[in-house]
């Protein structure tokens, strides 16, 4: 089972991102061109008028998570994409979650699908090529494709607005996980890798001024809250936070050991904590270190793997561990092998297991996991309470 790398990062876990491509808004069902239709969780009366403004929103009919104790499957939503296929995910703040095939440059379009909290998926766009990120706020959603993101209204499925990224190296890369994509605290963020750097930039969707390089590292990765957590060319751990106030914590490891390890990277940002790993090299399990997200303090050192999903949640940091992974995921009597979602300590202690089948990804802030589905040869939406 292949487990994606983590806000597109390229050895270490996840939280969420977004691609996209040039595309016609669609007419479909629960997303038609007629404003006064409600779809995504949104509504407007009359194709001119903003319901709400990006990173707000209304609320969402879904339950809340439980914080304590393992995760129960509450719904599963069948989503006609083969679940062979590499996607990327993502999910708007009411818990409507976007899924797409996954592909930076392919010539074909691509059908991008939402699962709202209620109700079946439902085809958001046809982009006309491929998709490499996903992201969304409580009025657009977005995407990334061919180096260009594209905005589109979430009530209509109107274009909103579209920006030019600087042109994306696929050279000598699996064409997978190079950019990822945030939307909070009314600004997009996208992360691009790019040989060894990787580059944050930020654009406002009510501007179509060009998106501004904010920051750039070694290793880097996007916050749900919108701050941007890097590895500067020093190799001090940086926060950058959407007021544009930078805290600058201490130096990472940057010892390589002859086998690909010792070097650190910045992996991920959940439940408070930014995760830094240090792998060993040729495969074997890595250092964890937990920073503070505020202060950027150490918190300690522990011992991990670096193929696991970390997400900020509802419910609390969440992760998402294949069969292989650490926490002793309960593997079912079919003799098939099952992803767990686990809850992660400050420690980095697994907990609560919940088996969710051959997992993709773990998208928040409501938990669902994409997953193959146990009846069909496509993915399901499952959602997790």
């Amino acid at each position: 089972m292949r487990l994606p790398a983590a806000a597109g990062r390229t050895r270490g876990w996840a939280l969420l991102v977004v691609a996209g491509v040039l595309l016609a808004a669609c007419s479909s069902p629960g997303h038609s061109t007629n404003a006064s239709t409600t779809t995504s969780g949104t509504s407007a009366t009359s194709s001119s008028t903003t319901t709400s403004t990006p990173g707000t929103q209304p609320a969402s009919p879904l339950p809340p998570p439980a914080t304590t104790g393992a995760l129960q499957i509450s719904a599963s939503v069948a989503v006609p994409i083969s679940a062979n296929t590499q996607i990327t995910a993502a999910e708007a703040p009411n818990g409507a979650v976007f899924v797409s095939a996954e592909s930076h440059a392919n010539p074909t379009p691509t059908v991008v699908w939402v699962v709202d909290p209620v109700g079946p998926a439902e085809i958001a766009e046809h982009v006309n090529g491929g998709v490499s990120a996903l992201a969304a706020d409580g009025t657009n959603f977005y995407v990334v494709s061919n180096s260009t993101v594209i905005g589109y209204t979430r009530s209509t499925g109107n274009q909103m607005g579209q920006w030019n990224l600087p042109p994306i190296n696929t050279a000598n890369t699996s064409n997978a996980d190079l950019v990822s994509m945030v939307a909070a605290a009314g600004e997009v963020l996208v992360l691009i890798a790019q040989g060894n750097l990787e580059n944050v930039y930020r654009l406002h969707p009510g501007s179509a001024a060009a998106p501004q390089m904010i920051a750039q590292g070694t290793s880097a990765v996007i916050g749900p809250d919108g701050t941007v957590y890097y590895e500067r060319s020093d190799n001090h751990l940086v926060a950058l936070n959407p007021a544009g106030v930078t805290t600058v914590g201490p130096a990472l490891a940057n010892s390589p050991n002859g086998s690909g390890g010792g070097i650190a990277g910045v992996d991920a940002v959940a439940g408070g904590i930014v995760w830094v790993s240090i792998p060993a090299g040729q495969g074997l399990d890595a250092q964890l270190l937990p920073y503070s997200a505020t202060t950027l303090a150490p918190m300690g050192n522990y011992t991990g793997s670096v193929t696991e999903q970390i997400v900020d949640t509802l419910a609390g940091a969440l992760v998402l561990a294949g069969p292989d992974g650490p926490g002793a995921c309960p593997q079912g009597v079919s003799g098939n092998s099952t992803s767990c979602v686990f809850r992660i300590s400050a420690a980095a202690a697994l907990s609560d297991p919940t088996p969710v089948g051959t997992a993709d990804q773990l998208v928040g802030p409501f938990p669902a996991i994409v997953t193959a589905s146990t009846t069909t040869s496509d993915l399901v939406v499952d959602r997790l309470s």
